[in-house]
């Protein structure tokens, strides 16, 4: 089989008005992906799983790009999986009712894993604080204004919020420069001074948080309402 050279740009549309909580969203990392293909091929009798999804990672970045970008439901899954097992169907040497069946057992895995961070969202959400960010650049508690983080004089970081403000899930620190019209240095330098001083002026810690290789991201325990 052909191995097709995956190279996609995310590209990112955000209404910086909008408040933006815990999303719906159910981000699968391509070691999920691999995971799960991996598990169910050898509980099928499929050997050299490993070495099967070396030869195809175009096709499972490809899943993972489909399972992302389609709704949280079983069907969906199905559909996105029974895809990526039709392509790899000649190498496995399986009948039609195995192809079916392990596809069937991928979509399972992933629905579940889902319904596990619908339900670890919906707590996150339910203990969730909310901040609110004025117009005149002031980043505050609601419950309690006096705990105030005035930004006004520091439009990088007012700018780098309301970004993360808008986003549903982590943005790679070159495509945040990039939005907020600054350095990846600055990008890091920026997030560390904005936890630090929403720490000590608010009360909060981690605002906001990073992962390698995914970028940044506001931490989901908080929720912040752009005024």
């Amino acid at each position: 089989m052909k191995i097709k050279k995956v190279g996609k740009t995310t590209k990112y549309k955000f209404n910086i008005n909008r408040s933006v909580g815990v999303s719906s969203t159910y981000i699968f990392s391509i070691g999920d992906i691999k995971k799960r293909v991996k598990t169910v091929l050898e509980n099928n009798g499929i050997k050299d799983t490993n070495e099967i999804i070396k030869r195809h990672e175009a096709e499972i970045i490809e899943l993972q790009e489909r399972i992302n970008k389609t709704d949280a439901k079983f069907e969906n899954y199905k559909k996105e999986t029974d895809k990526t097992i039709a392509g790899l169907k000649d190498e496995l040497k399986v009948s039609k009712q195995t192809a079916l069946q392990i596809g069937r057992e991928m979509a399972k895995g992933f629905y579940d894993q889902s319904q596990k961070m619908r339900s670890k969202q919906k707590s996150t959400k339910d203990k969730q604080v909310l901040l609110c960010l004025s117009i005149d650049g002031d980043l505050y508690l609601e419950s309690d204004k006096a705990k105030c983080y005035p930004m006004s004089k520091e439009k990088i970081r007012e700018k780098l919020i309301k970004v993360l403000c808008s986003a549903k899930s982590f943005i790679k620190t070159a495509e945040l420069s990039e939005m907020v019209g600054t350095t990846n240095q600055s990008i890091r330098n920026s997030k560390l001074e904005i936890n630090r001083k929403a720490e000590s002026r608010i009360g909060v810690s981690s605002l906001i948080i990073g992962r390698d290789g995914n970028g940044y991201r506001l931490n989901p325990q908080y929720k912040i309402k752009i005024l």
